[in-house]
């Protein structure tokens, strides 16, 4: 059984804690899905706990922080930085007892920065983390690496991380980099991916554009139907902006389910 994941950041419980209350009242009511819990740097155990009540017998998988909040693991220079930001989402995937922390790859092009996340990851010595394939740049115009099956077949290879395949990450690389994107998702497929994430888009693009589902142009039934596996974790990515309420999360669900062969 496939199961579909609601995104949502630790943040959002000072913001919109209704979202975390309606999102565990109906993945309790739903055996195929789950919530990914993005980390953000600043949250405390009490967060983390006071979260955990809003999702009682919910299951929850961790995304640990990412370049737009200061983790960069191609970066030396911000080693101590990177393992503080980890820790939080380590702390918070013991809590939860979650089996995976998502971890992006990190920022800059070139085998010097590729091997400096290679190391990083090496030191984490954790067996919950799988890597995230990238666009070719982030939102701030950032080169990145992680960002062909190569790569992170690489990064897999030498510190035994698992992989997190990033539909939209996958095609807007491809476009940069003028590489088929068909090729390039089949390749990653391959990588044989422990999570998986889903948004709409615009396949002439290189943008992540994080649409909803039926917004966009992504050939969506392929996507999921093809390249996902029969028991595979697929974490909602659609959205720009929080929704106060669970609304726009569960007509991505439901759109997900029409579309998905028996």
């Amino acid at each position: 059984m496939r199961k579909f994941g609601f995104k949502v950041f630790s943040s959002n419980l000072q913001t919109i804690p209704t979202l975390f209350e309606e999102c565990g009242q109906f993945a309790r009511t739903k055996p195929d899905v789950f919530l990914e819990l993005m980390t953000v740097p600043t949250s405390t155990m009490e967060d983390f706990k006071t979260i955990k009540q809003y999702l009682k017998d919910v299951e929850v998988r961790i995304h640990a922080p990412h370049s737009a909040m200061g983790f960069d693991a191609g970066n030396k220079e911000l080693e101590k930085q990177n393992q503080k930001f980890l820790a939080v989402a380590q702390k918070a995937a013991d809590l939860f007892q979650a089996p995976t922390i998502v971890v992006h790859a990190g920022c800059g092009h070139g085998s010097s920065y590729l091997e400096e996340t290679v190391r990083q990851f090496k030191g984490f010595k954790d067996e919950r983390i799988v890597v995230e394939n990238l666009p070719d740049h982030n939102s701030h115009q950032l080169p990145l690496h992680g960002n062909t099956p190569e790569e992170i077949s690489y990064i897999m290879h030498e510190t035994g991380c698992g992989f997190c395949f990033d539909f939209s990450h996958a095609v807007c690389a491809a476009l940069h980099l003028k590489i088929d994107p068909e090729t390039q998702l089949k390749g990653f497929y391959a990588l044989n991916p422990t999570v998986y994430h889903l948004c709409d888009g615009d396949i002439t693009t290189p943008k992540d554009l994080h649409k909803h589902f039926g917004t966009g142009n992504y050939p969506l039934g392929h996507f999921l139907n093809d390249l996902t596996d029969p028991d595979a974790y697929i974490t909602m990515e659609t959205g720009t902006k929080p929704s106060p309420h669970n609304d726009p999360l569960i007509r991505d669900y439901e759109y997900l389910k029409s579309i998905l062969k028996a």
